[in-house]
């Protein structure tokens, strides 16, 4: 593994929650300062490519990495901060329960909560 992946994996394991680019590229280059812009975005592809890594897309927001957990669980989205947290509990299969429409297949699901974070650095914070 090199250096940059080692970066990467650290700053993701050290967050515990979905990450953008911007925010693994700020935090990995404070352990590694000359990683750059085009070798994040490399690294992200090829890692996601070998399931390393799990990329996710939530409407209105920027991809999200994270690392595997191996279970299918909810996310929370600040809707001051716009940051991204795992719910830890897992999800029920939702896909049994509703009937594909006719000229439809599906085959996956996401399930999203909104709300309000208490980190100290959302501007949801008084002051």
């Amino acid at each position: 593994m090199t250096k940059q992946r080692a970066a990467i994996f650290d700053v993701l394991r050290q967050a515990e929650r979905p990450l953008s680019i911007e925010e693994i590229l700020r935090a990995a280059r404070s352990q590694y300062p000359g990683l750059g812009e085009r070798t994040v975005f490399r690294h992200l592809k090829e890692m996601t490519q070998e399931f390393k890594l799990v990329r996710l897309n939530f409407p209105g927001q920027p991809y999200r990495f994270e690392l595997p957990s191996g279970t299918h669980h909810p996310h929370v989205i600040c809707r001051s901060c716009q940051k991204v947290f795992n719910l830890e509990r897992e999800t029920p299969n939702l896909l049994e329960h509703y009937p594909s429409p006719a000229e439809f297949e599906l085959d996956g699901e996401e399930v999203i909560f909104y709300g309000r974070c208490r980190i100290p650095d959302c501007p949801n914070q008084p002051s």
